[in-house]
C-alpha cells in the first residue's frame, strides 16, 4: 500500500475501504503526522494493581439462638464453648398472661470479627492514552475530498457512456440520429470517448 498522494486515479477508484484507511494513515506518516492507533484489547483492559492493607480485627465468639444474637461474647473460643455447656433457651411471652417456657432451640457459638482499624488500598494507576488528532483529521479530510472527486468523475463518465449507448440503441445504431438525440436533450455536441472520461 502507498500513501494516498502517490496513488494513481485508477488505484484510487479500486481502493477497498480498508485500503483507503491505510493509504490515508500512510499519507499522514509521510507528512510526519501521527495517525490514531487502535489499542489492543489487552491494553484497554489493563488490570488494577495496587497495595491492599488488610483490616485489623480481633475474633470474638458470641452466642446465637435462632435469629437472635447476644450482645456479649468471649475472646477465647474454649471459654465460649464451656459457657454454653448445659445452657437451655427460654422464651418469655408477656401478652395478657405472662408465661415463660423452655424452648427446643439450641444455643450456638458464632465467630465475629470486631474491627480495630479499617483496611485501606492504594491503586497504581496511569493516565489513559489520548492523542490530539487535529492535524491527522486535516489530512484525512483532504484525502477523502480528493477520493470523492475521483470517484464522482468516474461515476459521471460511466453515466455519460451509458447515456451515449442508449441514444445509439434508440437510433437503431445510426450515429447521426443518435448525435441529434444528444444535441436535443443534452444541449452539447456528441462527446468522444476521451471527452466522456475527462468531463466532470
Amino acid at each position: 500500500m502507498k500513501p494516498f498522494s502517490q496513488l494513481s486515479r485508477n488505484e484510487i477508484i479500486d481502493l477497498t475501504n480498508e485500503e483507503l484507511n491505510d493509504s490515508i494513515r500512510l499519507e499522514a506518516i509521510e507528512r510526519s503526522i501521527k495517525p490514531p492507533i487502535t489499542l489492543s484489547e489487552a491494553l484497554c483492559r489493563s488490570e488494577w494493581r495496587g497495595y491492599t492493607k488488610p483490616a485489623e480485627a480481633i475474633k470474638v465468639w458470641t452466642l446465637k439462638v435462632g435469629y437472635h444474637s447476644s450482645n456479649f461474647g468471649f475472646l477465647d473460643e474454649q471459654i465460649a464453648a464451656k459457657a454454653i455447656e448445659g445452657m437451655i433457651c427460654i422464651e418469655e411471652n408477656s401478652y395478657s398472661h405472662p408465661k415463660i417456657k423452655i424452648t427446643s432451640d439450641i444455643p450456638q457459638i458464632v465467630l465475629k470479627y470486631v474491627g480495630v482499624e479499617a483496611g485501606s488500598q492504594k491503586a497504581s494507576k496511569f493516565e489513559e492514552y489520548t492523542q490530539d488528532d487535529t492535524e491527522f483529521v486535516k489530512v484525512r479530510d483532504e484525502c477523502l475530498e480528493k477520493y470523492s472527486d475521483v470517484r464522482q468523475q468516474a461515476y459521471n463518465a460511466k453515466v455519460r457512456s451509458e447515456r451515449k449507448a442508449e441514444y445509439l440503441r434508440l437510433a437503431g445504431g445510426n450515429e447521426e440520429v443518435a448525435k441529434n438525440f444528444w444535441s436535443k436533450t443534452e444541449g452539447t455536441s456528441w462527446p468522444t470517448n476521451e471527452e466522456i472520461l475527462t468531463q466532470s
